[in-house]
């Protein structure tokens, strides 16, 4: 390696120490000086140096020396202590070395770190490691690898490498808590922005948890009941075209909820809560039906996330959206041998509480002694719980005398007549709920979902799919077991706080953090959230038209799911494995080509076919692609563009071969196509499966 003209002093300011490698000459180099970084980026050390990826923080109370080995005969490598002990052994070596031998010879005082104590870091500090190549035996010059991944160490160890241990103890890095920051973002909003990023940083992670969790509740538009007999609400389709024109699709559609979904998206501030009610309605489903009863089911999500889990659960039981969907509207007890329909009992079991085999507080399975799953539920249970889930009718429609004439309408919750509940006593889970006789609908609807709340299933059963559809689709037991204990009491005896619970989520060990490196770990994109981050990372404006539209057509048809079971199977793996990866429903090679179109078409193609206002969306804009402009200035430097996309998009990650390839690509633009040069780069990294799967 060239040897670099460097201050002979540390920096005025803690810098991240970043990592280079020279697949060429099998040799690591790193530097805390932003300015010869770029340097290197430049080939100011000679061809070939590209960034690993790997960063840690430059900090502590004792000065790191920085050795350069000579050229001939080498070692022509440089060398890091923060040992005062091996500083002055090596410089006392240098000084009795003549030039012509090989020898290491000081440099600089590079950066600031602190020595580990008892082979060991403490307060946060993380661990450094050392690996030493001496080089002879393969024919190259001599290395030393320093980097914090103890999986980086044991790839080169065995290759022949050394094994020295912790070397030093680093703070984190301004990139690491950025990347940690941009990490939390992909997990709790509907996407990452540059100015989200800047917010958090400003205030702490914490903090920002804090300040979402009271934000005033983002409202959808409310929509009037609107007569949705065919005699009366007809499409017009004489010209000028207006939303007006189109009754049936204003008013008997999910579609106009979506497109306001797609806007508020990107400006609403409340972001934890819209992610959060995003996560519960997959959960807690419901599908399509009259327009005016859609926002109506949606906002009950958004008012009670925060709340605690049995409110969510008894307003959504009682939304007469979700009455209709799961049949129990209108439920009748037995008559004339037809028993109560149990659809609702049972998905009120199996998929909204405890789910169907009896579990462990960290959510694995309870076994008998042939090792058997143990059912959670019987056929009983069912038919018992069935018996509780009816008696309630449709809400009243304005100006209507109180009956159950089963008129339709889905404003308010369901209502409860008693005279068509059965009033009979009940048993569940062999008799250790009880619910006696003649205490009415809305005392045994109540009891009964009370008592679902309490099972000890619950807590790990919902603990598990929110982790699953924020964080990663395969959280490990530890994971699971420790949300599941603050769902269980959130430190002041009450029982599934939602609030607690998020926050449990988001700042749990194994979300936070730079980066995770383990293959099991994280999440598809779902089509969605795939294209709300693209809206709000790149300041895409719409009418929220289009994205609903292409999302419809990769199997997301946000508030339409086609089953109860959510728009993908919640138990879904990844294909020839057991490896839980239920988003990778909705994905295959065609959806892999449509949202490789979708981005092209997003940079692109504005101003040609379903991109421009449609006349039947209201306050039409269509989705014209975004000019970009906070990107161009550095398009006139690849490498300082790359990088700033890398720490937005992938949160640092980047590997190499990656990074290199997008360099050549954006290096055949000429400078002066700014623009050029953005679409490319970004649209590269958001076709890439290392953006798809969120990590």
């Amino acid at each position: 390696m060239t040897a670099l003209a460097l201050v002979a002093s540390l920096p005025a300011a803690a810098a991240d120490v970043i990592e280079f490698y020279n697949a060429n000459l099998d040799n690591y180099f790193i530097t805390a000086d932003p300015v010869e970084a770029a340097a290197v980026d430049h080939g100011g050390a000679g061809p070939g140096w590209m960034r690993t990826g790997d960063t840690f923080g430059a900090g502590g109370n004792t000065p790191v020396c920085r050795f350069y080995g000579s050229q001939s005969p080498g070692p022509n490598s440089h060398f890091y202590t923060v040992s005062a002990a091996e500083c002055q052994s090596l410089k006392q070596l240098q000084a009795t070395t003549p030039i012509t031998q090989k020898r290491w010879n000081f440099e600089s005082l590079d950066f600031f770190s602190t020595v580990p104590a008892g082979g060991g870091c403490f307060d946060g500090m993380t661990p450094v490691f050392r690996a030493y190549n001496d080089g002879f035996a393969r024919g190259v010059d001599s290395n030393h690898r320093i980097t914090r991944s103890r999986d980086a160490i044991a790839a080169v160890v065995a290759r022949g490498w050394k094994d020295e241990g912790v070397v030093m103890c680093a703070p984190p890095s301004v990139a690491e808590k950025e990347a940690d920051v941009v990490r939390l973002l992909e997990q709790s909003t509907l996407g990452p922005t540059e100015a989200s990023v800047r917010e958090v940083l400003a205030i702490g992670i914490e903090p920002w948890i804090a300040q979402q969790l009271t934000m005033n509740v983002t409202r959808y538009a409310f929509r009037p009941w609107v007569e949705t007999n065919p005699a009366v609400c007809r499409d017009d389709k004489t010209p000028p075209i207006t939303p007006e024109s189109n009754c049936i699709l204003q008013n008997i559609s999910n579609d106009p909820v979506a497109w306001e979904f797609y806007r508020q998206s990107k400006t609403a501030p409340d972001q934890l809560r819209l992610r959060m009610a995003h996560v519960w309605h997959q959960i807690l489903v419901t599908n399509g039906g009259n327009t005016y009863g859609v926002s109506d089911s949606q906002q009950r999500m958004r008012e009670h996330v925060f709340g605690t889990f049995e409110e969510l659960l008894v307003n959504y039981a009682l939304s007469p959206q979700l009455g209709m969907f799961q049949s129990w509207v209108l439920n009748l007890p037995e008559h004339d041998g037809i028993k109560p329909n149990e659809n609702f009992a049972r998905e009120l079991m199996q998929l909204f509480t405890i789910g169907v085999t009896e579990l462990n507080d960290d959510g694995t399975p309870k076994t008998d002694a042939a090792g058997q799953p143990i059912p959670a539920y019987t056929q009983a249970d069912v038919s018992t719980l069935a018996r509780v889930l009816t008696g309630y009718c449709f809400p009243l429609k304005p100006g209507a005398p109180l009956s159950c004439s089963g008129d339709t309408y889905f404003l308010g919750d369901m209502i409860p007549f008693n005279e068509r509940h059965d009033q009979g006593a009940k048993s569940l889970f062999n008799g250790r709920v009880n619910l006696p006789a003649n205490q009415g609908a809305v005392a045994d609807v109540r009891a009964a979902i009370r008592a679902l709340v309490d099972h000890s299933n619950t807590p790990p059963s919902i603990s598990r799919q929110l982790i699953q559809k924020m964080v990663t689709s395969a959280p490990t037991p530890g994971y699971v077991g420790r949300v599941a204990a603050v769902f269980k009491n959130n430190g002041q005896g009450v029982r599934g706080d939602l609030a607690a619970v998020t926050r449990a989520i988001l700042l749990d060990p194994e979300a936070r953090g730079a980066r995770r490196f383990e293959t099991h770990y994280g999440r598809l994109r779902e089509p969605v959230l795939f294209w709300t981050s693209m809206l709000r990372a790149l300041d895409v404006a719409t009418d929220g038209f289009w994205p609903h539209a292409v999302n419809t057509q990769s199997g997301q048809n946000l508030f339409n799911s086609a089953t109860v079971f959510n728009y993908y199977p919640a138990d879904g793996t990844l294909l020839g494995s057991s490896l839980p990866a239920p988003e990778f429903g909705l994905f295959s090679t065609s959806e892999f080509l449509n949202r490789a179109n979708q981005v092209n078409s997003v940079l692109y193609n504005a101003g040609g076919g379903q991109y421009d206002p449609m006349p039947f969306v209201r306050d039409a804009i269509g989705t014209p692609s975004p000019a970009l402009v906070a990107f161009l200035p550095d398009a006139q430097d690849p490498a300082v563009l790359v990088e700033r996309l890398n720490r937005l998009f992938l949160h640092g990650t980047m590997r190499a071969d990656m990074r290199q390839t997008i360099l050549n690509a954006i290096g055949r633009i000429p400078a002066t196509a700014a623009l050029d040069r953005v679409r490319m780069a970004i649209n590269l990294i958001l076709v890439s499966v290392d953006y798809q799967v969120q990590k």
